[in-house]
Formats: structure tokens, C-alpha cells, sequence
């Protein structure tokens, strides 16, 4: 009668352990790997290859500056102000759980919003967050949030 209640404790607990060794032990980014994230996201804005820069971003990625803006709303903004320069300052990352991580960091950057006769610059001091979020299939890390907020000088 003990050996029958037993049985189904047991076979709970292979079941479970089972499963367990099955489901890999998720394993935390490193922290330089998520700067090189951001880093890569500046350069190729700079670059003005805009497939590779949409394939940076989740498609339900969102900013959050003056505005609200999705993702197709950045991209018409980068098409229109290239990215001259930027200079990402005390970049720090809080890695939040195993498949999400955020930059925190002093940024510098300039755009150009006129033609190439009636240059328009636009020049930004501010402080940003990125949040960044692995894709549960390909494994790969994406932008998902944006913000960014005048530094105070």
C-alpha cells in the first residue's frame, strides 16, 4: 500500500527532473556583449543602410523622446537626418533577465536634416536607455525600446 502512494511521487518527480535536464540552463549575456550592441546599432545608423538598421530593431519597437514613435516612424527620420557623428559617454548595462539587458549612457550626436548645399544641423546632448531583448527563435538581440532626455548642462 506505501510502494502505490510512493508511485506517483516518483514518477512526478522523474517527470520533472526529466524536464528539467532537458530545458538548458539559460545563460546570462555578457555585459561588453550588450555594448557592442548599442555600439553597432550607432555605426550602422551612421552608415545609412537602413535594411540593416530596420533588422536591428523588434518590429514592436517604440521610442520615446518629444514624440512616441514606432520603428517605421525612425526610419523616415533617418532618412531624412543622416547621422554625422556621435559619441556614446558612461555606457553602463543592467542585464535584466537571461534574454533582456539595457544601456544606460551619455550620448553627443549630430544630424543633418538640410541637403548637401543648406546643411541643417540638429546637435543633441542627452541621456538614453536602450532596452534590449533576445528573439526567443533566431537567438538574436534586438532593440525593442528607445528614450532619450536633454542632459542638463
Amino acid at each position: 500500500m506505501v510502494a502505490m502512494r510512493l508511485l506517483p511521487v516518483v514518477l512526478a518527480s522523474l517527470l520533472a527532473s526529466s524536464t528539467f535536464a532537458q530545458t538548458p540552463a539559460a545563460q546570462l549575456p555578457a555585459p561588453v556583449d550588450i555594448v557592442k550592441l548599442e555600439q553597432n546599432l550607432w555605426t550602422t545608423m551612421a552608415e545609412g543602410d537602413f535594411a540593416t538598421v530596420r533588422g536591428l530593431f523588434t518590429t514592436d519597437f517604440i521610442q520615446v523622446d518629444e514624440h512616441i514613435q514606432a520603428l517605421d516612424t525612425l526610419l523616415i527620420t533617418l532618412k531624412h537626418c543622416k547621422l554625422e557623428s556621435y559619441e556614446l559617454r558612461d555606457l553602463q548595462v543592467r542585464i535584466l533577465t537571461p534574454d533582456s539587458a539595457l544601456t544606460a549612457y551619455h550620448v553627443l550626436n549630430t544630424f543633418n536634416c538640410g541637403t548637401e548645399h543648406n546643411p541643417t544641423l540638429k546637435i543633441n546632448d542627452n541621456n538614453s536607455v536602450t532596452v534590449w531583448v533576445r528573439q526567443p527563435k533566431s537567438g538574436r538581440w534586438l532593440a525593442q525600446v528607445h528614450t532619450e532626455t536633454p542632459a542638463k548642462p
